[in-house]
């Protein structure tokens, strides 16, 4: 039998916040992070402080835009899929008699 896991809240709460982040053109103020993921400007600052810690996001005068630590990971993610390509491409050069 399958084991199930639990959730953990904080963790999405988070996830809702990055994305809300990476969707935005310009810095938003926590207010506006506060409205648009329905939680509590104070739980917002304390996601925010940490993400910005972490370096997931970035204060701009007293706003808040996506961080560098988020497209590191896009970057690598990117990185991971084009060797994917490539190796699959290689196997099905090789199925196709090695043109």
């Amino acid at each position: 039998m399958a084991k199930t896991y639990s959730r953990i809240d904080a963790v999405r709460k988070t996830a809702n916040i990055l994305k809300f982040l990476g969707d935005q053109r310009e810095p938003v103020s926590p207010a506006e992070v506060s409205k648009a993921v329905e939680m509590p400007t104070g739980t917002v600052m304390c996601h925010l402080v940490t993400l910005e810690e972490c370096g997931f996001a970035e204060m701009i005068g007293e706003k808040y835009r996506i961080g560098m630590g988020a497209a590191m990971l896009w970057a690598r993610y990117k990185s991971l899929m084009e060797s994917d390509r490539a190796r699959i491409d290689r196997n099905l050069n090789q199925l196709d008699g090695g043109e």
